[in-house]
């Protein structure tokens, strides 16, 4: 009975452990797939943003859902192009306050903070800290966007409490 109880302590350990190695693998992973996105909008990269978003990706607004390609195509491109030309300079950061998932799907939520400046008179064009929700999958061993809730507004005090 002892060895029968000591066997299944070590593979209930060896479980845990094993869990916790995939949970920080993949949370690595998927931040470096949050720098990469934020890097995409600092540089005005848009080929790279894209490549970051599903084909079949969602964004969900409060009242609304579009198809990520819509998105980039009538708003994000533009804005992401004035970035590459020099026109503006914008920053995106991101911060969780949920990160769960496996292998190779993912569910994250938490808040980003974008500025976006004018760069020729450094008028503000954008400062704002959103609530967000992210599911992502794994393909080819690459980590895409599959659906991207914009919430709500949050506050900087929000932002603030999740470093």
């Amino acid at each position: 009975m002892k060895t029968l109880s000591l066997v299944l302590v070590l593979l209930f350990t060896s479980f845990q452990s094993n869990t916790l190695i995939q949970d920080n693998d993949r949370t690595e992973a998927l931040d470096r797939y949050w720098k990469a996105l934020a890097k995409t909008a600092k540089e005005g990269d848009f080929e790279g943003m894209r490549s970051l978003y599903h084909d079949d990706a969602v964004l969900v607004k409060e009242d609304t859902t579009i198809a990520i390609s819509e998105a980039f195509k009538y708003r994000w491109k533009k804005e992401i192009l004035e970035v590459r030309d020099g026109k503006r300079a914008n920053t995106l950061e991101f911060r969780f306050s949920k990160r769960v998932g496996n292998h190779i799907t993912a569910y994250e939520e938490g808040i980003y903070h974008y500025t976006s400046v004018e760069t020729s008179t450094g008028k503000s064009l954008g400062d704002s800290y959103i609530h967000f929700e992210t599911l992502l999958v794994k393909v080819n061993d690459q980590w895409l966007t599959l659906m991207e809730y914009q919430k709500t507004e949050a506050s900087e005090g929000e932002w603030a409490a999740l470093k």
